[in-house]
């Protein structure tokens, strides 16, 4: 062995956490980030949508904590990722952000993360940094029915080193099933259950230190090949060794077309009789179409925000954040929705709201 390979890897960790809408990835990432190893991380958070929303509730936002709210990192953004990562390093080794040793990168629920990894793993990334492993988050109570209709919760399963099976406090009557077709799928990643009072901690999810593709199944061979194969084409194109990412376009053969984002927003306090009303009657007519439904709310006769979470025809308990946001106190709360559009959304509140409270 030479003296070059001995040489230990100074590159920066980098953990890839993805996982479909609703499964669970910023609760797992607010649990990491409370404990003291995770202390020095630097966070990107990705978010599909006009107005994003898990940066305000990252519980250690700071200025290490970076959002990507202009699309999805699968396409569009991730040009914006490869910049945000280098002008990262840059400002560390100046000193001009607070030193950190390693970065956790949440993508969005409908990110497909082969060209993710691909851009993590190729000129100029893996000059300073390294992918250190990819963790996928599995809601066990909707895991089935997403991999049935969504492709890119198919691939985040396969591409995983970890997969972590969440909400299992809640009940699943096809776990054992859902677990039997995980492990066909990637049957090279380890599986983690995961329920309030016991998240797995990244020194449980450390089997793996260095992302190898070799370990994944056939198919997610063929999908990092091809995102190579892309990547080197569209840099041949521009006269570049790397992605010239302002002449790749959004390839909208990577979402369904019928899925969309959009956010209310409300300037006064709101009533929480209409509001649980509005979500009640919104999961039980469309909960499948609901994809996933997450705000920040001033409720009228509280001082601090509450938070809502919904996905498909699961509504989450409301909880209350120890403080506003700087400057943002308004109720902001984002949809993404199939076949379900603002206006519509916005009449069903404007009908409860019409009620008296009370």
């Amino acid at each position: 062995m030479s003296s070059a390979e001995r040489r230990p890897d100074t590159r920066l960790p980098v953990t890839l956490l993805t996982g479909f809408l609703g499964s669970g990835k910023t609760t797992l990432l607010n649990s990491w980030l409370s404990l003291p190893e995770l202390k020095d991380a630097a966070v990107i958070v990705n978010e599909f949508g006009e107005i994003g929303i898990d940066h305000a509730l990252i519980a250690s936002s700071n200025d290490n904590t970076i959002e990507l709210s202009t699309g999805c990192l699968c396409c569009t953004v991730r040009g914006d990722l490869v910049d945000t990562m280098r002008e990262l390093n840059e400002k560390r080794e100046r000193g001009e952000v607070r030193a950190f040793d390693r970065v956790i990168i949440e993508t969005t629920g409908l990110a497909d993360p082969a060209p993710v990894i691909q851009a993590l793993m190729t000129f100029p990334v893996a000059r300073r940094f390294r992918l250190r492993q990819v963790v996928t988050t599995v809601d066990c109570v909707n895991g089935a029915g997403t991999l049935d209709r969504h492709p890119e919760s198919v691939k985040q399963a396969a591409i995983a080193d970890e997969i972590v099976l969440t909400k299992t406090d809640l009940g699943c009557a096809e776990l054992a099933a859902l677990k039997a077709r995980l492990a066909r799928l990637n049957p090279g990643a380890r599986l983690h259950a995961s329920k309030p009072g016991a998240i797995p901690s990244p020194a449980e999810l450390a089997a793996t230190d260095i992302y190898d593709p070799a370990t994944k199944s056939d198919d997610a061979k063929r999908w990092l090949n091809a995102e190579a194969y892309d990547e080197g084409q569209q840099g041949l194109r521009a006269g570049h060794a790397h992605l010239d990412h302002k002449a790749h376009g959004h390839d909208p053969n990577r979402h369904d077309a019928e899925i969309g984002s959009f956010c209310l927003t409300f300037d006064g306090a709101l009533h929480w009789e209409h509001v649980a009303n509005w979500l009640d009657a919104l999961v039980i007519a469309h909960g499948p179409d609901l994809l996933r439904v997450k705000g920040i709310l001033d409720i009228a006769g509280r001082d601090r925000p509450i938070v809502v979470h919904a996905v498909q025809r699961l509504f989450h308990p409301p909880y209350e954040l120890d403080a506003w946001p700087v400057g943002q106190r308004a109720s902001r709360i984002v949809f993404i929705t199939r076949n379900l559009g603002r206006a519509y959304v916005a009449e069903v509140l404007a009908t409860v709201q019409s009620r008296r409270v009370g």
